[in-house]
């Protein structure tokens, strides 16, 4: 009978355990299911009106994206909260931009070079832009930023515009160049993981991404030219992630 009494009491502390491992098994699940959700929000952050948003805006939707569009004016760091990536487009004014940007918590992806600048991603004034480009070079093939593309890429259709920093930080991952510059200077992708030291030697505290989107180009990006700017921003929200 005491056998019996045991064996029954063995048999519940086992099924409670389980129990309790499924409900924890759940939680983790849920967890990730809400991390990936965020990762697929955007706040893109635009000029008032004009300027080649809506394509950016159109071709996130259609990669899955939830989008909402602030103006530049209208942001602060405390409205990207919930989301998982913030875009900022070249056609904002950099000085309606909120200054706690590069402290934001929410991993962000820029496209305005002075904006770049302010946050530390590259020095005061280290930047500038080239018209009649085409393609890019790839300096490092083997990370998630350059979308599995090395070597020579064309980006545009037709002859265009970039953008690009000047000696990114020594902690930064640079992607690609400008071809002609020959001393990988001109730096038109790049980024900060998580926890490294940007060019002011501050800690970042979020991935933060560097890519060269000139308003008015959108429309003259090829596929590959696509493919980069989605790694950017894929990259960007997994914050710290494969």
């Amino acid at each position: 009978m005491k056998r019996l009494f045991a064996l029954l009491i063995a048999v519940v502390m086992a099924g409670s355990l389980i129990a309790c491992s499924t409900q924890s098994g759940t939680g983790s699940a849920q967890v990730s299911a809400n991390a990936g959700a965020n990762a697929k929000k955007v706040l893109l952050i635009r000029k008032k009106e004009g300027g080649g948003d809506p394509f950016i805006i159109s071709h996130l939707k259609k990669q899955g994206y939830q989008v909402m569009d602030i103006v530049d004016v209208d942001f602060t760091v405390e409205k990207a909260k919930g989301y998982g990536v913030i875009y900022v487009s070249e056609s904002v004014n950099s000085s309606k931009i909120d200054t706690k940007l590069k402290s934001s918590s929410v991993p962000f992806v820029v496209a305005k070079n002075q904006i770049a600048s302010e946050a530390g991603l590259v020095g005061m004034q280290q930047f500038g832009q080239v018209e009649g480009v085409k393609t890019i070079n790839i300096l490092d093939s083997k990370h998630p930023l350059a979308a599995g593309l090395k070597d020579t890429v064309a980006i545009y259709k037709e002859d265009g515009k970039i953008s690009y920093g000047l000696h990114p930080g020594k902690e930064a991952v640079t992607i690609a160049e400008y071809p002609v510059s020959g001393d990988n200077k001109k730096v038109t992708i790049f980024g900060y993981e998580k926890g490294s030291k940007n060019i002011n030697n501050e800690v970042v505290p979020a991935r933060q991404v560097y890519f060269s989107m000139p308003t008015g180009e959108e429309n003259k990006l090829t596929d590959n030219g696509w493919k980069l700017f989605d790694a950017a921003m894929e990259w960007a929200a997994a914050n710290g992630g494969k």
